[in-house]
């Protein structure tokens, strides 16, 4: 089902157990881009394949970014650990999948922020929660190589082949960060 706006994406959220701030959300996961655009849509694309594939879990609230925007600053103030799922590119083979996690995620979005496509960048939002004191303490990105991108509601072979890796991606964060505060 194609979206090319910030929606959120209820029917994958559970209940969060009561722990700390109940304000805030214990996991975010957002997934960015333009499905209009094929490539460019696999972080939306991947949202809808982890909604299947994890269902609704405690604490984990899946939403669908669409293509940014200042109004996002809103949900990455309100939760403690966050991760993007969105193509980058990386100059490495379409469908490429990568993980950058906190420091290193940080050091990757001021390098690529200057190529964003988008009305703000990652690296922006992330910057306007830093001077607000409310950065999530956990925060990953996952990036995929994109192949051409160009109109069209499809992924690539390439990009499709690379959703079940993202998933993989994404199940190994939250095990770390569950293992780091058991």
């Amino acid at each position: 089902m194609p979206s090319h706006s910030a929606n959120a994406v209820p029917a994958c959220t559970a209940p969060a157990p009561p722990t700390g701030d109940p304000a805030l959300r214990p996991t975010l996961i957002m997934g960015v881009g333009n499905t209009l655009q094929g490539d460019d849509g696999v972080g939306v694309h991947a949202l809808h394949w982890l909604h299947n594939a994890l269902g609704a879990r405690p604490g984990i609230h899946l939403y669908d970014a669409g293509t940014l925007g200042a109004t996002l600053l809103v949900e990455i103030e309100q939760t403690r650990r966050l991760i993007f799922i969105d193509a980058m590119r990386m100059n490495t083979a379409a469908g490429t999948v990568r993980c950058f996690e906190g420091a290193a995620m940080d050091q990757w979005l001021r390098r690529a922020q200057a190529g964003s496509v988008h009305e703000v960048s990652l690296g922006e939002l992330l910057d306007m929660a830093r001077l607000l004191d409310r950065l999530p303490p956990r925060r990953a990105l996952i990036g995929i190589e994109p192949g051409p991108i160009g109109w069209g509601e499809h992924l690539s072979a390439e990009l499709t082949s690379a959703l079940p890796q993202i998933e993989h991606c994404v199940r190994d964060v939250l095990r770390r960060w569950t293992d780091e505060t058991a």
